[in-house]
């Protein structure tokens, strides 16, 4: 029974592990998806219609590429994505060190969304009246359209 009991943690300590290191790659990496809509940023599709000027495209091209070095490179990722997994398949089970691990991958993932917010921010600053106007709209339109995706996303579940 003990030795059942051994097999079970261990698998249970393999699942859990591959999760974690997955979700946390995952959030060291940046949502590429949609987080707070740094990918509409990046490729300018939030910005079309709104006839920035020559002189904001420039600065928002340049907090755009400030923004980008600040955040963390991939070596960096890769680095704390090991030392998880280096504690993980070690023979004994370092609960403080995973602790003090996923507090540090926390802490990175807490300063990329405040730079993200702040760029934002920034980006918005340089923005006409009547171009904040109409960016604010276009989020409306998008949010919108997204609540009713997610609406019709639940509603197949259901039927499923």
């Amino acid at each position: 029974m003990e030795l059942k009991m051994k097999k079970f943690n261990l698998l249970a300590l393999v699942l859990s592990s591959v999760l974690v290191a997955g979700v946390s790659t995952a959030v060291l990496a940046g949502d590429r998806h949609g987080g707070h809509g740094s990918h509409l940023l990046a490729d300018g599709k939030m910005f079309k219609g709104l006839d920035l000027t020559d002189a904001q495209k420039t600065q928002v091209d340049a907090l755009l590429k400030a923004h980008r070095e600040q955040m963390l490179n991939k070596a960096e990722r890769y680095a704390m994505h090991e030392e998880l997994q280096s504690v993980l398949i070690s023979d004994t089970f370092d609960e403080a060190g995973v602790r003090v691990i996923l507090e540090k991958q926390q802490a990175k993932k807490l300063e990329q969304e405040v730079a993200q917010l702040k760029l934002q921010h920034q980006i918005r600053a340089l923005l006409t009246p009547e171009q904040k106007a109409k960016l604010d709209e276009r989020k409306a339109k998008m949010r919108q359209r997204m609540q009713e995706k997610m609406a019709e996303h639940q509603g197949k579940a259901g039927t499923e």
